[in-house]
């Protein structure tokens, strides 16, 4: 294994200078950086790279964590890919004050740490980006498109994997297609519901709003699915998400209707109950493990690069055809 003189001769950095960066001081940006491209050059293993860097990863999550479909892949993603590289993780579920409180103070250790926020609603993200940009704090959202130039993400572009699925109903021959969401309180519906008018306005077609529904609470969803398949009856449904898929497979046969024959249905997300329900439903993949995975070496990044500003990734989806539609 290469020893600290190689190091400090091919980094051009004072021995001293190695050696606290070795014992986790603070040292110029400019030397760090000289010094982790030596120990690359040398073949250091990653996860030896990272222990002197004294990496620490934690995952922001929401007290509703369980309502977010690719909860777990997200975590997966992360978690296996924090495993490669050595880094330790940990969950964390903060509340506001919580949150003003410990991020006031994150930058004070000798550790690095970085933050992977995941499943927030719309007030919540806002916030949380709002304090993380405020403090300094490396970051990275997952499945969230900020426009903030200061913000990290890795995401999907939801508006136009909605346009796609909404597009793939039109030019089979659907015009009277319902679609429900909760713009108000989730960037993500906000995003989708966009893309659903988006299909339509790319094929000049006028959109039946009395099939669109903007609720101001998801607790109205089961009284409004009742009354659009008991008094509108659309010819398609575009599902904001798989778990709505699946109920409204359940609420179709209530009433009498056939899926596909008399109503087509379509989600988003691909998650694996998708591929077993009957009808099994065609669905929009979104790579969750990809992006958890994703957002580890993004932040890691933006730890070691203290020149990058932030970084913004989107990774492709795709439609999943089944019997649905």
């Amino acid at each position: 294994m290469a020893t600290i003189d190689d190091i400090v001769q091919l980094s051009g950095v004072s021995r001293s200078t190695v050696f606290r960066f070795y014992n986790g001081q603070n040292i110029r940006s400019d030397a760090k950086t000289s010094i982790i491209e030596a120990m690359k050059q040398l073949n250091y293993r990653t996860d030896e790279l990272y222990k002197y860097l004294n990496i620490e990863l934690e995952i922001s999550i929401s007290s509703d964590f369980e309502s977010f479909q690719g909860f777990t892949k997200v975590v997966n993603g992360i978690t296996s890919r924090a495993e490669e590289k050595g880094i330790k993780v940990n969950i964390a579920r903060r509340s506001v004050e919580q949150m003003e409180r410990d991020y006031t103070n994150w930058n004070n250790s000798t550790t690095l740490k970085g933050i992977i926020v995941v499943g927030k609603n719309t007030n919540d993200t806002l916030l949380e980006a709002d304090l993380m940009k405020k403090h300094g704090i490396r970051h990275v959202f997952v499945n969230r498109i900020m426009a903030d130039a200061n913000i990290s993400y890795v995401a999907v572009n939801l508006r136009k994997a909605a346009s796609d699925m909404v597009e793939h109903l039109i030019t089979i021959g659907h015009k009277n297609i319902a679609v429900i969401g909760c713009p108000s309180h989730s960037q993500v519906d906000e995003a989708k519901l966009l893309g659903y008018r988006d299909a339509f306005e790319k094929h000049n077609l006028p959109i039946n709003h009395k099939l669109v529904h903007e609720l101001s609470s998801m607790d109205q969803w089961e009284e409004t699915v009742r009354h659009i398949l008991e008094i509108q009856r659309p010819s398609a449904f575009f599902a904001i998400c798989d778990s709505h898929a699946i109920k409204l497979i359940k609420f179709a046969k209530d009433y009498g209707i056939d899926i596909p024959s008399d109503m087509a249905l379509v989600g988003m997300d691909d998650i694996d109950m998708t591929a077993y329900v009957h009808p099994s439903i065609t669905t929009v993949h979104v790579p969750f493990s990809k992006m958890g995975a994703l957002a580890v070496d993004h932040v890691i990044n933006l730890l070691i690069q203290e020149d990058v500003q932030a970084t913004k990734t989107i990774v492709k989806h795709h439609l999943v055809h089944r019997e649905s539609c």
